[in-house]
């Protein structure tokens, strides 16, 4: 399940005429990094919960040349369901018969993280025989850290068993959640169906008491684009990876397609996505997008 009902507060005002998931970084919409992902790792269907902008999403979504993946629309256009609520939501969506545990990824729109999705699924499974988990959390560390600006809230580890066993405080360069994760439903069965929920007290809180939370690491790029800054700096860091051939060869094949609809110059700290015949204009630090500008 890829989620992408987020209002995209953070990234006013690029969201007030688009979804935050539609968002291109270097002309590629930031939710195709993770279909990609999943498509790459022989997923064969999708959920995608959306809210805002939500028939701009729909028609999106409704393209047909991701190749054998098919995509299904979790609509909460009508009333935002929160962090977890989405999910409890989409159960009939992500289970094959009613009442019956599925096993999913969760990935989140508005971030880009390349993590081996293969071997977070076998983890899962280790430590699902192990200690009977129903989330595994892929965690950040190590190269992942480098380079990251703000505070996350610290995850704290039992190295030896493979779970997370508690929260720490906001710091910098300490392992935090990368929104990656492969998840069960039934860690969702038991909320309010129809009502705003949220993941981290409802969910991921109780289950990490009962000691069925398991974690995997991952040093590979992250990126947030969560706010206009977030946004333009991904760009840069997205560029330098693709000249280091240091990308999956899903997102290398996107982004090179994407350029060609647009501008980008690494000198000049300039981005346009062929905007000219609506008007708007760019130039040297600030972003516009629609007619909308941002200093950066």
């Amino acid at each position: 399940m890829v989620l992408a009902a987020g209002l995209g507060t953070r990234l006013k005002p690029f969201t007030l005429r688009s979804p935050k998931a539609l968002v291109p970084l270097l002309g590629v919409p930031t939710i195709e990094f993770s279909l990609l992902q999943l498509r790459a790792a022989g997923v064969g269907s999708a959920v995608v919960n959306v809210h805002s902008h939500a028939d701009q999403m729909i028609r999106f979504l409704s393209k047909d040349d991701r190749g054998a993946m098919t995509i299904a629309v979790s609509d909460e256009s009508a009333k935002l369901l929160g962090s977890a609520g989405g999910f409890r939501k989409a159960l009939p969506l992500l289970e094959t018969s009613p009442g019956k545990s599925e096993v999913f990824f969760s990935l989140n729109a508005d971030v880009v993280c390349d993590v081996n999705l293969e071997q977070l699924a076998q983890k899962h499974e280790e430590l699902r025989k192990k200690h009977g988990v129903l989330l595994t959390l892929c965690l950040a560390r190590g190269k992942t850290l480098a380079g990251l600006e703000g505070s996350y809230t610290e995850i704290l580890c039992d190295e030896n068993e493979g779970l997370i066993t508690g929260f720490g405080a906001p710091k910098n360069g300490v392992p935090f959640y990368t929104g990656v994760g492969v998840f069960e439903t039934d860690a969702f069965r038991h909320l309010p169906e129809g009502a705003p929920s949220e993941f981290v007290p409802e969910v991921l809180a109780p289950l990490i008491q009962k000691r069925k939370v398991g974690f995997f690491w991952t040093e590979g790029l992250w990126l947030d684009v969560g706010s206009p800054t977030l946004w333009l700096k991904a760009h840069f860091q997205l560029q330098q990876a693709l000249k280091a051939n240091a990308l999956p060869e899903s997102w290398k094949t996107a982004i090179e397609e994407g350029m060609k609809t647009g501008f980008f110059s690494e000198t000049d700290r300039v981005v346009d996505y062929g905007l000219k015949a609506s008007g708007a204009t760019t130039g040297k630090n600030y972003i516009a997008w629609q007619g909308d500008r941002v200093d950066v």
